[in-house]
């Protein structure tokens, strides 16, 4: 029969570093093939400049950096038809975790960031991938709460360039019969 052997202090640090390492690095590679997906944060925390935001009314898309390292990928979804979201460059005003427009009948508005008068990019629950909104930017609340970790990452004086236009996807011809 066998003695059982302990492992020694040393032996057990030296595996724990070497797990915590082994997942580290698959957080890293994971971070690095999913931070070209929607709603996904970067896992490394090196900041490697300012931040800045980028919404494309094209792709009803939200990206924001930091330099030029991609922090968050996300989809939005933009003002439609008559209550288009103005295009240009912004600065982030005032944010607040819970704001209710005094526009339409004090719609609640979580996680909201200010960049431009009464325009918000704020939480929403119904996020489709065309412009819906009242002008506003939609970010989803679901899929790990792009709303929420946006609000956190971003501050007051943050450039925020809104570009595109959206373009509805053309539709079948419909055959004569």
């Amino acid at each position: 029969m066998q003695a059982l052997t302990v492992p020694t202090h040393e032996q057990t640090q030296y595996r724990t570093g070497r797990l915590a390492s082994a997942w580290r690095w698959l957080a890293l590679a994971s971070g690095l093939t999913l931070s070209a997906c929607a709603q996904t944060p970067a896992v490394d925390g090196a900041a490697t400049g300012p931040k800045r935001v980028v919404v494309d009314k094209t792709v009803q898309e939200l990206i924001a950096y930091e330099g030029e390292r991609v922090v968050l990928r996300t989809r939005v979804s933009t003002g439609r038809m008559g209550r288009r979201t103005p295009s240009g460059n912004f600065t982030v005003g005032v944010k607040e975790r819970m704001h209710y427009s005094r526009l339409y009948d004090n719609a609640p508005m979580p996680f909201s960031v200010q960049f431009n008068g009464n325009y918000f990019i704020h939480g929403f629950k119904y996020v489709p991938d065309r412009p819906a909104s009242h002008g506003c930017i939609r970010v989803p609340l679901d899929g790990g709460n792009p709303a929420k970790q946006f609000y956190d990452w971003v501050e007051p004086g943050t450039p925020v360039e809104v570009t595109g236009d959206w373009v509805p996807p053309a539709r079948a011809k419909k055959s004569k019969r």
